[in-house]
């Protein structure tokens, strides 16, 4: 009962704030099995970090117009609606996330709206093999079919108007960018490419890619954005050609952005061309966050570029046994980080299995390095097992704390790092198994 009325008390409060600070928001909730000990309001630059005490959290932030930003609790997010002179009351369950999110006051509608249509594209994409799998007619009209059951949606009443059009459009870039991923998507779970209607993707053809008011205010179109300016990227052979796709964006703040997403990470990794990466942001950068962040983030890479001594490492493999990079001296290592958890880790284990067994008997080591937390140390031994992986199989002792994994700046995986016979870096951040230039790296080491 005094739980209850603690709960009920908090939303009271939140209510009674009414709106008499216009451009402040009141955030409070009450999480069931809470996990973490903080909750995060996350949107581009501006993260907001609120302690949880009890499973209950209350904080006021400031807010400039109206947006989306991203709830995290723990290891679960969701994308939520601000306002204005909002107060909302957010409830939930970690151990059933999306299941039982609610959302009381001042925007309820919107948010709700929201998390229901979190819980209906989880629907969709429950077996992406499926889901991509079907021809493209039957794609378009899958896809076409989730557009308008969101559009219904959105038009229960109630739902402000500002909100409105924000996510009609919102639900168009999705759309578009479920129709941009389908071929390369198909063909990977298929191993047959798709041979599209002439009319597939006509309405992407005509979409403005440097439209700046919706990149700065409509989630699914920056991610839209940054979806297909990254496939240019990785289509580009040289350095010389991924600044002339940069140095095409005429807007800045696009442009910009494009820089944090895609240079600043091949400065942090210490790809090759870290420092010529950070000179281009250096000349080119509009926001001097960006150029601080790339001066900093050079500032850490420089002992991770080719020729200086590689971190080391010292875990145990499968069977117990302790290695060491200095163990593996005399040969070439190619490391990979990973982690049962993580699916494009999953999805490059076929090309490394067929690379291991191209490469058996020459004078190269592979090292699969496993950053699972200690509790799910069973997970990866059963995984190993089940998916029969080869190589060296070790598993590191603090997951991403791992001394290893902290020197190298890793940030996300899979991460391949390419180690010479000495012990020196050839490459901190080296091409996937599944990227053919990972061979001609390999090729051109083991001859020298």
């Amino acid at each position: 009962m005094k739980k209850l009325f603690v709960v009920a008390l908090t939303i009271f409060t939140v209510f009674s704030c009414g709106k008499e600070e216009q451009d402040f928001v009141t955030i409070a909730g009450k999480i069931d099995n809470a996990n973490s000990d903080s909750v995060f309001i996350v949107k581009d630059n501006f993260r907001k970090g609120i302690p949880v005490v009890n499973g209950e959290f209350k904080d006021t932030l400031k807010l400039v117009g109206n947006s989306y930003f991203e709830f995290y609790s723990g290891n679960e997010r969701t994308e939520i609606y601000l306002s204005q002179g909002d107060s909302l009351f957010i409830s939930t369950d970690m151990q059933e996330f999306d299941e039982k999110l609610k959302y009381r006051g001042t925007s309820e509608k919107e948010n709700n709206y929201l998390a229901q249509k979190q819980l209906k594209t989880e629907q969709i994409y429950v077996d992406p093999a499926a889901f991509f799998s079907v021809d493209p007619n039957s794609f378009k009209s899958k896809v076409t079919a989730y557009k308008t059951e969101l559009n219904a949606d959105l038009n229960q009443e109630g739902i402000n108007k500002v909100f409105k059009e924000s996510e009609t459009k919102n639900i168009d870039y999705f759309y578009y960018m479920m129709l941009a991923q389908y071929p390369m998507a198909h063909q990977y779970f298929t191993q047959q490419e798709a041979y599209l209607p002439a009319d597939f993707d006509e309405e992407i053809k005509k979409l403005n890619l440097e439209n700046e008011a919706d990149f700065n205010s409509i989630p699914a179109y920056k991610q839209f954005v940054l979806y297909k300016v990254s496939n240019q990227i990785s289509e580009a052979k040289t350095p010389d050609e991924i600044e002339k796709i940069i140095s095409n964006i005429k807007t800045p703040q696009i442009k910009d952005a494009v820089m944090k997403e895609f240079l600043l990470y091949f400065v942090a990794s210490g790809s090759p061309d870290s420092e010529r990466y950070h000179n281009y942001i250096q000349k080119n950068a509009k926001d001097k966050k960006i150029k601080k962040e790339s001066t900093e983030a050079f500032a850490k890479v420089q002992k991770l570029l080719p020729g200086k001594l590689s971190p080391k490492f010292s875990y145990p493999d499968i069977t117990g046994k302790t290695v060491s990079l200095d163990d593996l001296k005399g040969k070439l290592v190619y490391v990979d980080v990973w982690a049962t958890w993580c699916g494009p880790c999953i999805r490059e284990i076929p090309s490394l299995k067929q690379l291991e067994k191209d490469y058996h008997g020459k004078n190269i080591e592979f090292v699969s390095m496993s950053i699972d937390p200690q509790q799910d140390k069973g997970k990866w031994e059963n995984m190993v097992k089940e998916k029969d992986l080869k190589g060296i199989q070790i598993f590191a002792d603090k997951d991403w704390k791992s001394q290893f994994v902290q020197e190298y700046g890793i940030k996300g995986i899979p991460r391949f790092i390419l180690i010479d016979a000495s012990g020196n870096i050839l490459n901190a951040d080296a091409p996937r198994p599944s990227d053919p230039q990972i061979r001609t790296l390999i090729d051109q080491n083991l001859k020298s």
